[in-house]
């Protein structure tokens, strides 16, 4: 099969026969995308080893937080470079709990969409899984977008620091960003297996590289005769160099943090690739979250201890202090070497970002949510990859980069993703707790705690949505002012006409018969 059409639903009424040989099923797949109403077409060839160097490869936390860390020492200082980041980390765990849970209870590429049309009241599954799922997709094509210009944009400052005088402008970096997603869809042609190789490769380079950044800057730092900062300065000294008060400027400077340790959901993206999804999923994710949060307040920690003048690197003109950091304790060489060491990450491990959202596209075509459905769920029998969605993906985010040669507009557009992923995942979260007998559990359960863990996960989430729509500047201007909120509205208000205009009468949506028999088997009455 080469296609992932929906089964009838008395595909997965199952016999007392058909049951046993359920019990049977071989560990690769425990048959629950059969029972909520498809065929499988994916091999499953991601467990958590995979998983998780997926994510570190992506992520490449180390050059990230190089890039993010601007926020942190801007907003917070010392703080922000400690706390900045064990604040956060700590805030989004019950989040990553709660996607584990609905992972776990629902294991399908549709993820946050699919989860939000199956908790949600029969009367709003229609409506509010298509909507979900295209608020979904307009933050896809500006992550990607995003992405793709910020390894262009790390490369041409590595270019820089070894003297090339290039000159670096909008349209160039434009180029040379649609290059890279060029370079993200070239590397799709090789089989998903080898795509897993290129990514254990990339960690194995992010490892080694962050492994000479942890113990060469402090080695360096103290052979030089530099003083270290105290740790009653790192963790104690709060200094903001914007004219916001504490209240604005501490979670400001969370958002670097929020920034890099973002890509840990991604294993949900690859359900239906995974091995006993409802198991791995849920422990590639707490353990995707943990070890990126971990090595990043290890990378954090260092810089601060090795910052002399915290004030200096926060007025840096570059934008880039901690790159600065690195140029100031190894000179031009040495420090060329390690940047551009940098870019193989980018330029192969950030492919994995279009890999997961083609999946969602994939899996949004295969309920009829997309003109051309039928061509654009296809999936690759020999790369087991949905050829036809990287490709729909790959154009659209390059239509995106083209808005990267206004500063104004790309501002403005790429700002979407942000508060936009923040609101995908709370929607589903919001349903759960509402759900009542909708809601079955998986293998990873919390319990009693379950509900719970959802309210504060929402909470907090609302919270840092709120705080993602502050202007970063109190006596904002026009060209300085904070334009998320604007742009999630009106992709939220687009969502609801493309409702209108297409999802209401060509979206079939998830299947109720399957779902209402996948309920009984596991012993839930439906609604």
């Amino acid at each position: 099969m080469s296609s992932s059409p929906k089964m009838p639903a008395d595909a997965v009424k199952l016999t007392g026969d058909e049951d046993c040989q359920s019990s049977r099923r071989s560990e690769v797949d425990d048959g629950t995308v059969e029972q909520l109403g498809y065929i499988p077409v994916y091999r499953r060839v991601f467990r958590l080893a995979a998983n998780l160097c997926m994510v570190i490869a992506l992520t490449s936390p180390l050059s990230a937080i190089f890039v993010t860390a601007y926020y942190q020492i801007t907003y917070g200082g010392y703080w922000g470079l400690s706390w900045g980041w064990i604040i956060p980390s700590v805030l989004v765990f019950p989040e990553v709990l709660a996607i584990a849970e609905l992972a776990s209870s629902m294991p399908v590429n549709g993820a946050f969409y699919w989860w939000t049309g199956a908790l949600a009241p029969p009367r709003w599954s229609h409506s509010t899984s298509f909507i979900t799922a295209c608020f979904n997709m307009l933050s896809m094509f500006t992550s990607t977008a995003s992405f793709a210009y910020a390894v262009a944009s790390t490369f041409s400052f590595s270019l820089m620091v070894t003297g090339s005088d290039v000159e670096w402008t909008n349209a160039r970096l434009m180029g040379l960003a649609m290059g890279v997603v060029i370079l993200w869809s070239a590397l799709m042609g090789l089989r998903l297996e080898r795509v897993v190789t290129v990514y254990i490769l990339m960690t194995v380079l992010t490892l080694v590289q962050a492994l000479i950044f942890v113990f060469g800057l402090p080695i360096t730092h103290a052979v030089q005769n530099r003083p270290f900062a105290s740790a009653s300065q790192v963790f104690g000294e709060f200094s903001t160099y914007t004219d916001w008060g504490p209240s604005v400027a501490a979670p400001y400077s969370w958002f670097g943090a929020l920034w890099v340790n973002s890509a840990w959901m991604v294993p949900v993206y690859m359900a239906e690739e995974t091995q006993r999804a409802s198991i791995e999923i849920p422990k590639s994710l707490i353990s995707t979250y943990s070890v990126t949060a971990i090595s990043g307040l290890i990378v954090c920690l260092i810089s601060a201890f090795c910052i002399t003048d915290i004030e200096a690197a926060a007025m840096d003109l570059t934008g880039y202090p901690l790159f600065m950091l690195i140029l100031q304790h190894w000179g031009q060489k040495l420090s060329s070497a390690f940047f551009l060491s940098a870019s193989p990450i980018g330029f192969l491990g950030g492919s994995g970002m279009l890999l997961i959202y083609a999946n969602q596209v994939a899996a949004f075509a295969r309920d009829g949510g997309l003109p051309f459905s039928e061509r654009i769920l296809y999936v690759h029998p020999r790369l087991n990859i949905p050829t036809y969605s990287v490709a729909f993906l790959a154009v659209g985010t390059c239509l995106f980069l083209l808005l990267s040669l206004s500063d104004e507009a790309s501002t403005i557009i790429y700002s979407l993703s942000v508060v936009a992923s923040l609101i995908t995942f709370v929607i589903p979260i919001l349903f759960r707790i509402f759900a009542g007998n909708r809601w079955v559990p998986g293998r990873f359960s919390l319990g009693r705690w379950s509900i719970p863990v959802h309210v504060l996960s929402l909470v907090i989430q609302v919270y840092l949505i709120i705080m993602e729509c502050f202007p970063p500047e109190k006596a904002w201007t026009v060209d300085t002012f904070n334009y998320n909120s604007v742009v999630t509205i009106a992709a939220g208000v687009l969502s609801c006409l493309l409702y209108v205009v297409y999802g209401r009468k060509h979206y079939r949506g998830l299947n109720a018969e399957a779902l209402a028999a996948w309920r009984r088997h596991h012993g839930v009455i439906d609604e």
